[in-house]
């Protein structure tokens, strides 16, 4: 290929230009290694100070906050609305009546089971009353039997045989009574009112009445009993149901709080939930974080708020019950609570852990103070102590060297001797860690070495992050902040050492 002479001046040039440059970065090196580089050899060493003070180990998670108390409230007994008593906005107490529907056909529901628990209460009793039967016996007939003893004595213990006075059973008067009857008594003396009445008198025959007896019988099925009992029960609980339904078109507020939503108005017709007009707000969805609740109607409460926050696997193993912990909103950076670990869920968050998404746990947190401000839904910062030592000797973690509780560090004397020593920490905070044995407050402890492993003198190659070398363009100029490498032909000087003059080297005439 023929050169033509000018291109042939800047093929010559260029190659004078590269070997230049080689011989400059060579000799800038051996600058460098010989004189800067002594010269940070012989600096003194970064050291840190034992101190006294707290230490503290942190975990950070992110997440919404969401009150306890935040209730959905729906109908028990959809139909059609026939009052809504509150609007967004309203305070409103536990128990006061919301909105209300339609009660005319669970009214008649009402009636209708009412009606039937009558009927089935009227047949138990009739049941449990059996049926009573009647019956009239005829009693057997008795013996007639004498009338009475006949010949019964007198009470005068006469015989009552005759007049004369011979019956030997009679009684005999004594001759020196002076009360004896005389023999010249009266002879219609001679039979007493008692001697007569021992005179049997004439029998008669009398024909008895026929007796009878009345035998009455109650026989109780107990079939029929049991059967009228489970009818009275099932009378009941129709009834409780029917009663339940009615009550149902009454739409109370479950707890306290303030009207968040209202999804309707009279006229519209509502449907029911089937079981209680309220719902808890305490459900999480697929992230973690607490769902805010949704409803007919929606109360919400700042008292009592809490943060469920999402932390990663490591973090969350460190967390506890009852373990302190700061809130930071993010839309208020300035607006912080303190709070506490209320639980840690023990299975990960839900779509985390597939592929390459990290797993995480949630934990719920209670915040105290003065949350009357904060609504559902804001998103916060959080950070949980898990480890604290107060009045304790710390030093930067950067002091030490190696890992567990067992580390060493390098402690410059005040004569600037060394000296390696094994030192036990305790607890590892974010940035310091607590020094248990092996310093004293006060000691200097050498700070770990940024130097690099390439062979250069500062870990990297001569010129970069150094100053500005000199401008070349007229052989030498001064480089600021560094020993510069000045370009061949006007190029711009590298920077590199520490502190020097910039050496311009070069042409560019």
């Amino acid at each position: 290929m023929k050169v033509f002479p000018r291109r042939r001046g800047a093929v010559l040039v260029n190659s004078a230009l590269g070997v230049a440059l080689l011989g400059a970065a060579a000799l800038a090196y051996t600058v460098l290694d010989d004189g800067t580089g002594t010269a940070a050899a012989k600096a003194p060493a970064r050291t840190a100070t034992v101190t006294k003070g707290t230490v503290l180990a942190t975990v950070s998670g992110t997440g919404t906050l969401a009150s306890p108390t935040d209730a959905a409230q729906d109908f028990s007994t959809g139909g059609r609305l026939t009052a809504v008593e509150v609007a967004v906005g309203d305070t409103v107490t536990k128990g006061q009546v919301l909105a209300t529907v339609d009660t005319t056909a669970t009214q008649q529901q009402v009636d209708g089971a009412q009606a039937a628990l009558n009927t089935a209460t009227v047949n138990l009793a009739k049941a449990r009353a059996g049926v009573t039967t009647t019956t009239v016996q005829q009693l057997p007939a008795r013996a007639n039997g004498s009338s009475g003893a006949s010949g019964s004595s007198g009470a005068g213990g006469s015989s009552g045989r005759g007049a004369d006075g011979s019956s030997a059973s009679a009684p005999q008067a004594d001759p020196s009574s002076a009360t004896a009857p005389s023999a010249t008594a009266d002879p219609s003396a001679q039979t007493s009112p008692a001697a007569r009445a021992t005179v049997p008198a004439a029998p008669t025959t009398s024909v008895p009445e026929p007796q009878t007896t009345t035998i009455t019988t109650t026989k109780v099925d107990d079939a029929a009993v049991a059967q009228a009992e489970q009818q009275l029960a099932t009378a009941q609980t129709n009834l409780a149901n029917a009663q339940a339904a009615l009550a149902g078109t009454t739409l109370t507020a479950s707890v306290d709080g303030t009207v968040a939503s209202v999804a309707g108005r009279v006229g519209d017709t509502v449907g029911s939930t089937g079981g209680s007009s309220s719902s808890s707000a305490g459900a999480k969805s697929s992230t973690g974080a607490s769902a805010a609740p949704s409803g007919f109607i929606v109360l919400t409460n700042p008292t009592g708020m809490q943060v469920t926050a999402n932390f990663s696997e490591l973090d969350s193993l460190k967390l506890k019950k009852g373990e302190a912990a700061t809130v930071t909103l993010n839309a208020q950076s300035d607006s912080k609570f303190n709070a506490s670990v209320l639980s840690v869920s023990p299975l990960p968050v839900s779509g985390s852990g597939g592929g390459s998404a990290a797993v995480q746990y949630a934990a719920t947190l209670q915040l105290s103070g003065d949350t009357g401000k904060l609504r559902t839904g804001l998103s916060a910062t959080v950070s949980v102590v898990t480890g604290e030592a107060d009045d304790a000797l710390s030093l930067p973690t950067a002091a030490l060297s190696g890992t567990g509780a067992s580390r060493t560090a390098t402690v410059v004397h005040p004569d600037g001797s060394t000296e390696r020593v094994t030192v036990e920490v305790g607890v590892e905070g974010d940035s310091t860690v607590q020094v248990v044995s092996g310093l004293a407050e006060g000691d200097k402890v050498e700070l770990a070495s940024t130097s690099g492993s390439n062979g250069f003198p500062n870990g990297s190659f001569p010129g970069v992050n150094g100053g500005q070398g000199g401008n070349g363009s007229r052989g030498g100029g001064a480089g600021s902040g560094g020993a510069g490498v000045a370009g061949i032909g006007g190029a711009v000087g590298a920077a590199g050492g520490a502190g020097g003059t910039g050496a311009g080297r070069g042409g560019g005439r």
